[in-house]
């Protein structure tokens, strides 16, 4: 069982059941939904609804997308500069490129962009103008990456989840390049190098949904 909220957080993250606006009559309604296994049409099958039961299982699906690039933009006192976000975006824009995410800190920031909006000339207008207009101490684009994404609105109840989660990701010996996770706690996302993401996945799945693995 999961809400609507979670299956659509698991379809943009390439859980590819359901597209992710496919639930949009049945949200708006209320009405549960029931995702049947076509090759197991008599199993129970598993119900979307608008609430669920959190406790028995913080976390509902993980899930995870590759093609992800990284543009890494520094600058001392970033903090303290108004408009500098928006300067930035609207190059972003210029290009006809969307984002995913942006984590920060108060002198770095990082835009997740999906690979396929950028060409070379592209990379390149973006980073001279970076640089160039928003006078950044450094900026470069990186390419390669995955985003894996642990769903469930029960995360933000659950104490040492997160560290779960790293913890696991640390026994495949692979580097998490990003975290970030929304206000409403509903997601987990891990940046991390394409080639480490089946590892992880399958580590992730062992501590999240395999009772006996820590036996």
């Amino acid at each position: 069982m999961m809400t609507y909220r979670e299956m659509r957080e698991l379809s943009y993250a390439g859980f590819a059941v359901l597209h992710d606006e496919a639930l949009m009559p049945a949200f708006k309604a209320s009405v549960p939904v029931c995702i049947k296994n076509t090759n197991n049409p008599n199993a129970q099958g598993t119900m979307i609804v608008a609430e669920r039961d959190y406790s028995k299982r913080p976390v509902t699906g993980i899930s995870a997308d590759s093609g992800f690039s990284t543009l890494y933009v520094s600058k001392y006192l970033m903090n303290r500069e108004v408009g500098f976000g928006r300067k930035l975006l609207q190059i972003l824009e210029d290009e006809n490129v969307s984002y995913e995410h942006i984590p920060s800190g108060i002198d770095n920031l990082s835009v997740i962009i999906r690979s396929h909006q950028l060409t070379p000339e592209k990379e390149f207008r973006i980073v001279s103008r970076v640089k160039n207009e928003l006078n950044a101490d450094d900026v470069h684009l990186n390419s390669n990456f995955s985003m894996v994404v642990l769903v469930g609105e029960g995360m933000k109840y659950t104490t040492g989840l997160a560290a779960r989660a790293t913890e696991a990701i640390s026994r495949t010996g692979a580097n998490i390049e990003m975290i970030n996770q929304g206000s409403s706690e509903v997601s987990l996302v891990f940046g991390v190098l394409q080639k480490d993401e089946q590892k992880i996945l399958k580590e992730l799945y062992n501590e999240f949904f395999v009772p006996s693995y820590a036996l």
